[in-house]
């Protein structure tokens, strides 16, 4: 590979590694059997990149870790019924998962979303998307109460995880748009 090829490689390689989210950067409380997750995430694609990743539900099993199946199975205007199936790890403990999630696109900056049915009791998250100067800004809000107990200093933990996993693969798929 040409010098100049193999730097600008590697930039990129360092730029996805910049934007990357670490576990420790999500917020998890558990309060009265729910867990309340948060994140940031910067990014250098336009918001119209991420908006457009955000909503893939297509494609997400290409890009997601642990997805096997996203599917849209009802639409009227900005609102989604999308169906969703996968199976999530954290070290040796992994779930499958099922969820039929209600999905609603705000002023083409914000996506509500609420469960209807699946493996958790509820629930809900909010995602704001917000232009910055050369690039995004994502501000993540979700509260879950699972249907099966579970310690909730490992439900923390499993949560900050699959967060941070879903966020950077979510991040490296913007990049990759860009």
């Amino acid at each position: 590979m040409p010098r100049s090829l193999t730097h600008i490689a590697a930039l990129l390689l360092l730029a996805g590694a910049a934007w990357a989210l670490s576990d420790d950067e999500v917020t998890v409380d558990y309060r009265d059997g729910t867990y309340y997750g948060s994140l940031r995430l910067r990014t250098p694609a336009s918001p119209a990149v991420v908006m457009a990743v955000l909503t893939d539900f297509e494609r997400m099993p290409e890009f997601m870790p642990g997805l096997t199946s996203s599917r849209i199975v009802a639409r009227h205007h900005n609102q989604y019924q999308v169906a969703q199936q996968g199976k999530i790890s954290f070290g040796p403990f992994s779930m499958p998962f099922e969820s039929l999630r209600q999905i609603e696109l705000v002023d083409g900056r914000r996506i509500l979303s609420k469960s209807l049915s699946g493996s958790a009791r509820r629930m809900q998250s909010v995602m704001q998307v917000r232009p910055l100067e050369g690039g995004s800004e994502i501000d993540y809000r979700i509260e879950i109460e699972p249907a099966n107990w579970l310690p909730s200093s490992l439900g923390s933990n499993f949560l900050q995880h699959e967060l941070a996993e879903q966020f950077n693969a979510l991040s490296r798929e913007m990049l990759r748009r860009h």
